[in-house]
């Protein structure tokens, strides 16, 4: 585990400036293939996460963006009452149904936009977006978040890399399989015009400094998991640019392409990857 980097103060001013927004239909259909094919986070991270942000079993966790819940069954046992949130009604599905079978009555799923959700004021002790933030409307979100932590609290934004990120042999021929496929299939238009560029001009912590948070810093923790062709497509499934929707009557050609492409690169099916897990921690003065 890496721990965390020093807290960097926060100059940039740009307050006003509107994020690029994402279409909230562009997960629609991946909530299994989300939920059976996202790696969870590292055991060390939620641990770490919880001693950092001073999670002891009681207080109450918002999971914002939460999908499939992978961050509010994580840290259940740490909060008395969990918030799983997502705009997506089939994500929160699958939180009820994993919530209800393993008879866990104090997590609460609930489907509303993250910059919509209404929530009690200093209400939260941890607020978790977990790959998600980049999507959502940042100024929006932070500010609300800094409303509904209590004084003293936590912000907590988490990542796990995606498999197609790195530079292991197979890696790379996954990258371009991918985009030859977005191309075939007409799935460049998930991401809004001016996305990439805002991201370089308002990094995320001048975003949360702009909302009044304590960036404290970034942990990381590096995993090694081994990947097969079909979990490779199943997580791709579950993405928003190559999801089953987007690809249409194509998805089962793409399936069978992927397979063969990372098979040639390694015919024993076998694909590792050391996944960067982590979290950029803040907080709420007070």
């Amino acid at each position: 585990m890496k721990g965390p980097t020093d807290p960097v103060p926060v100059v940039a001013d740009n307050s006003g400036v509107a994020d690029p927004e994402f279409r909230r239909d562009l997960f629609r259909g991946t909530a299994r293939y989300y939920d059976r094919f996202r790696v969870p986070y590292p055991q060390s991270l939620i641990d770490d996460l919880a001693e950092r942000s001073a999670a002891g079993g009681q207080g109450r966790l918002l999971d914002l963006a939460c999908g499939t819940g992978q961050l509010s069954f994580a840290l259940h046992a740490r909060f008395a009452e969990v918030w799983a949130v997502d705009q997506e009604p089939d994500m929160i599905a699958v939180v009820r149904e994993k919530a209800e079978a393993a008879g866990l009555g104090h997590i609460r799923p609930l489907v509303s936009a993250a910059e919509d959700l209404v929530a009690p004021g200093e209400w939260f002790d941890l607020v978790a977006i977990g790959n998600a933030f980049h999507r959502l409307r940042r100024e929006v979100v932070a500010a609300h978040v800094f409303g509904w932590l209590r004084p003293g609290r936590f912000l907590a934004l988490a990542w796990g890399e995606a498999p197609w990120n790195g530079e292991e042999p197979w890696q790379p021929v996954l990258r371009a399989a991918m985009q030859r496929w977005r191309t075939r299939a007409g799935a460049n238009d998930g991401i809004p015009p001016g996305y990439d560029q805002d991201r370089r001009d308002r990094p995320d912590r001048a975003i949360l400094g702009q909302a009044g948070f304590q960036v404290i810093g970034a942990c990381q923790f590096p995993a090694i998991h081994e990947w097969t062709p079909e979990a490779l497509t199943g997580f791709i499934f579950s993405t928003s640019v190559l999801s089953r929707a987007a690809l249409g009557d194509l998805a089962s050609d793409f399936e069978e392409d992927i397979r063969g492409e990372m098979l040639a690169c390694a015919p024993a099916g076998r694909l590792r990857q050391v996944i960067d897990f982590g979290y950029e921690l803040a907080r709420r003065p007070g």
